[in-house]
């Protein structure tokens, strides 16, 4: 039997299981993997409202930029803060994973998990750590579409995921919104006269501000296919017409939108939506109640869902603001401690949340309720933020939990 729905071994037990060869790296250039029928068999027998938890995992991809004892090497990404999402790429039926912890690898690294083969793999290696310094600019740094971007293209320093990255099927792009490329950090401001950047890069700062795009948020992509970040596409101009809302803007909900293939994105400053045939965002509104807020879309019902605190939020596509669908609600977190799935199967969103106790809720979208399922089989412990990635995975009709050592599995109801 390689899963387990039965009774939860003792600690020294799963140490034992994390340690065994199986959780070694495999060192593979073209980053192929085979899947394992036997595992496949068991994750399409599990019963309805179960928990298995997974055998020990392998580890393979571009691991030449980490050192040759590096936790990763057996352990793969880890959990970081205000990261605790990876996202679902139908045609690879594989889930991506990238994001920068607080203050702990803030890095432009890129992952992927396929459940068949239970591995995970690093797509991109990190480029060297940021630092806010003019030597590591010199040697880093160039403009790229308007911001600042390493010497290989990517985000020069990763900042959390909050809810505001998202895959993108239609053009095959893993999405990731950049809220503060002018900042930085808090050290480097790059509208003041002899930031760190423009010293690096050998530049006055009047050539500098030529060079970089409006102030605002963008969007980069990164193509999985090719194992690269490419474009970065400017968003939206907070400080722009219209709105009172300046300064950093982050902890957005970014959500794509299979009915028209395009993307919806509601932050600190208001919501926007993406035209995939103009290329072109367009503002729904200011409206700001969702900071912090994690959130999803129910094809179904047409709505996006949000859950702030212990409040859970609705709003159609195109509605002016947010409706309070339940004031107080035990399903509870917030981007930096939940996650939010639609189920198209069990027809119902599903929060894990290392906020909430228990840690799985369902909730029902026309009836307005959220319920303990109370899950059968093996359901994970010690849940923490810091070390959770999550995702729905569509394909085996599971949710997929990994705590930076380990691997479950959750499925809410079977396909008839």
């Amino acid at each position: 039997m390689l899963g387990h729905i039965a009774r939860p071994l003792p600690r020294s037990v799963l140490l034992v299981v994390l340690l065994t060869p199986a959780a070694v790296c495999a060192e593979d250039a073209d980053f192929q993997v085979q899947p394992d029928p036997a595992l496949l068999a068991e994750i399409e027998s599990l019963p309805d409202n179960t928990w298995m938890k997974l055998p020990a995992f392998s580890v393979t991809g571009d691991l030449s930029w980490l050192g040759p004892r590096a936790d990763e090497r057996r352990r793969g990404p880890f959990g970081r803060s205000y990261c605790n999402h990876a996202y679902w790429a139908p045609e690879r039926k594989r889930a991506l994973f990238c994001g920068g912890g607080h203050n702990v690898r803030p890095i432009n690294d890129v992952w992927e998990y396929d459940l068949a083969a239970n591995v995970w793999i690093c797509l991109r290696g990190a480029d060297p750590p940021f630092a806010a310094t003019e030597a590591w600019f010199r040697e880093n740094a160039m403009i790229k579409d308007g911001i600042a971007a390493t010497r290989t293209g990517a985000p020069v320093r990763m900042h959390h995921q909050w809810d505001q990255v998202a895959y993108d099927p239609s053009r095959r792009l893993l999405l990731y919104v950049d809220s503060m490329p002018r900042s930085l950090t808090y050290d480097v401001k790059l509208e003041r006269k002899g930031n760190a950047l423009e010293l690096g890069l050998g530049m006055t700062h009047e050539a500098l501000q030529t060079e970089l795009g409006p102030d605002g948020i963008y969007v980069w992509g990164f193509d999985a296919a090719k194992r690269k970040w490419t474009q970065a596409e400017f968003l939206v101009d907070w400080k722009g017409p219209g709105n009172t809302v300046g300064g950093r803007q982050e902890s957005g909900i970014l959500e794509y939108i299979p009915d028209t293939q395009g993307l919806w994105f509601g932050g600190y400053g208001g919501a926007l939506r993406r035209d995939p045939t103009t290329n072109r965002w367009t503002r729904i509104d200011n409206a700001s109640r969702t900071y912090g807020a994690v959130g999803v879309y129910d094809h179904d019902t047409k709505t996006v869902i949000a859950v702030h605190n212990a409040r859970t939020l609705g709003r159609t596509l195109d509605e002016k603001g947010w409706q309070t669908l339940v004031e107080k609600s035990p399903a509870t977190g917030n981007d930096g401690n939940c996650t939010l799935f639609y189920d198209p199967v069990a027809k119902k969103v599903v929060m894990f949340s290392a906020a909430a106790q228990p840690n799985l809720w369902l909730y029902d979208v026309a009836e307005n309720v959220w319920t303990d399922p109370r899950p059968q089989g093996y359901p994970p412990c010690d849940v923490s933020a810091e070390r959770m990635i999550v995702y729905y995975d569509l394909a085996r009709n599971v949710l997929v939990y990994y705590d930076s050592r380990e691997i479950w599995v959750y499925r809410c109801r079977r396909r008839k």
